[in-house]
């Protein structure tokens, strides 16, 4: 049944993303050579959650392309809590079909993937988006950034997973709750106060005391590529802005943006 509404909404997110590359569905083979238990299989089952990546029957950790998982580092103890009920509640028990993969620094899987249904394939991201089990990362699938984010918002707007918690976006006058999420990915929206462009880099101000208080970065060719005169940091205070990244401590919480699909202004988000 889940698998079922997630398909239903899909077609519409995939109208927001031109060119997004997709996987072609396969049939998984009868042979045991290729079996969803095997390690390395391009076929596995999912088995569980844990701590930002899906477990596999094959043994292995999966990290999902184009998304985070929230972990339980989060401050927030109930945002991982309820992106792990929404995760099992859509994937576990199901076969993934993986795409080409490689590993991270803590020997999991990283790939895109389908959920395999009878009724047909669902992109993994997408199914954990509209389940509100994770947060859009367009960094890491930046062709496919608008069709990620549309199915995050529909999840955003029946409150779904960790979308029924408050802190599941913060806001950037509160330079506490953003600091304690240092080294996490965070959303962060709020109301830029002051812009500038400093070598090579735009710089965004959300308080008086830039180096205390939230910033954010964001290489200036990926702004002047957001428009057609590019974002000029004159025109861009009293603009309110969503924002998503890692969290880092540079005297101030900061946020190095890593595309510009990582910030959306207030009437894209309406």
């Amino acid at each position: 049944m889940v698998l079922a509404v997630l398909m239903a909404g899909l077609g519409a997110a995939s109208a927001h993303a031109a060119g997004c590359p997709k996987l072609k569905a396969m049939t998984p083979p009868a042979s045991s050579e290729a079996a969803p238990s095997e390690t390395g299989s391009a076929w596995q089952v999912v088995t569980g959650i844990a701590d930002g990546a899906l477990l596999l029957s094959g043994g292995e950790r999966l990290v999902p392309k184009g998304v985070v998982l929230p972990t339980r580092l989060n401050p927030e103890p109930e945002i991982p809590a309820q992106a792990e009920a929404a995760a099992r509640a859509t994937l576990v028990g199901r076969t993934l079909q993986l795409g080409p993969s490689e590993q991270d620094r803590y020997g999991r899987r990283v790939a895109d993937a389908l959920v395999l249904a009878p009724g047909g394939a669902v992109p993994l991201a997408q199914a954990l988006l509209q389940a509100g089990a994770a947060y859009a990362d367009p960094a890491s699938l930046p062709a496919c950034a608008g069709e990620l984010k549309a199915a995050e918002s529909a999840a955003h707007a029946v409150r779904a997973g960790l979308w029924a918690s408050a802190s599941a976006r913060l806001d950037a006058a509160d330079m506490d709750a953003v600091a304690a999420r240092v080294g996490l990915f965070t959303l962060v929206d709020g109301r830029v106060r002051a812009a500038n462009s400093v070598h090579g880099l735009l710089y965004l101000n959300f308080g008086p005391r830039w180096r205390e208080d939230v910033t954010v970065t964001l290489p200036a060719s990926s702004a002047a590529r957001m428009s057609r005169v590019g974002l000029a940091p004159a025109i861009l205070p009293g603009t309110f802005v969503h924002v998503r990244g890692v969290v880092n401590e540079e005297g101030g919480p900061m946020l190095a943006l890593r595309t510009a699909a990582a910030l959306d202004f207030e009437e894209r988000m309406r």
